[in-house]
């Protein structure tokens, strides 16, 4: 089966204390990819008060490169902190509250923050937080310098003890030659170039996608893929199942109705998404 690949270039916009490069998929009209969104971001101080979540996963990443850790809190009662290399995974299903701080106020957080849809079915889950520090999370290498991080999902023998309600792949790739990757049927895969640059080539028939820094390509179909970097990069590789549901986004909920959208603002209204006091000042 043939692998078709379609180029995006995410827009940057902030200031001296919060900067975002943000690539929206479902806005550029990207059918069945259950990434709604991946914002790149690095951040000072305490930019964000509390807000609610519903009917999707809310994901931060910290990047390998960034300055200092992820501290992040929410209405289940969780105070979370972790470094670089780590994730935070709030599954918010039918309504959370959460606050995420870079852990020290001094230093920068460099970071994924990347929205995963739920199904229809899952859309009413109790939210639920996971977590796995830089440390904890499996790696594979090989003797050309290609590494692969298994944040969430499997790479070959290797399984990441993060496991959410709804199969997802989250890979952090450092290529220095070349790596294939496999695309499942049925999977929706979508690749963000952090740094360097990187080619994509389903089969030799079909023609290579060049990306640089900051752009992206989502990948439908099956087969291999393979990705070339000239000199080295890294790329953050997320595959999930397709999902061809409506999708109706106001703010920070995600449904497949208006009428949810109503019922998820009438439970935050309500105080059913819990209760959250900003994260201290230290």
């Amino acid at each position: 089966m043939t692998i078709e690949l379609t180029a995006h270039r995410g827009h940057t916009q902030g200031n001296a204390d919060f900067s975002v490069h943000s690539i929206d998929l479902h806005a550029r009209g990207v059918h069945g990819s259950p990434v709604i969104m991946l914002d790149d971001f690095r951040v000072k101080g305490r930019p964000f008060q509390p807000h609610p979540h519903a009917g999707f996963s809310a994901v931060t990443y910290v990047f390998e490169d960034s300055p200092g850790g992820l501290r992040s809190g929410d209405s289940l009662g969780n105070d979370i902190l972790v470094g670089p290399g780590g994730i935070v995974w709030t599954q918010a299903g039918r309504g959370v509250m959460h606050h995420e701080v870079p852990a020290h106020q001094d230093r920068q957080l460099h970071g994924a923050q990347i929205f995963v849809n739920l199904s229809a079915h899952n859309k009413l889950l109790e939210p639920q937080t996971l977590w796995l520090d830089g440390p904890s999370v499996p790696e594979w290498k090989n003797d050309q310098g290609d590494r692969v991080r298994v944040v969430v999902g499997r790479f070959g023998a290797l399984v990441s003890p993060l496991a959410p309600a709804e199969e997802f792949t989250l890979l952090d790739l450092e290529i220095q030659g070349q790596m294939d990757l496999e695309i499942r049927p049925e999977q929706h895969a979508f690749l963000y170039v952090s740094s360097g640059n990187a080619s994509l080539s389903p089969t030799a028939r079909q023609p290579t996608l060049d990306l640089l820094s900051g752009q992206a390509a989502s990948v439908r179909g099956s087969g291999t893929l393979t990705v070339h970097s000239s000199t080295s990069a890294r790329l953050l590789f997320l595959a999930g199942p397709q999902l061809y549901e409506p999708i109706v986004r106001s703010g920070p909920f995600i449904m497949n109705t208006r009428k949810e959208i109503a019922d998820a603002a009438e439970r935050y209204e309500a105080g059913h998404m819990g209760h959250l006091s900003p994260l201290p000042n230290d």
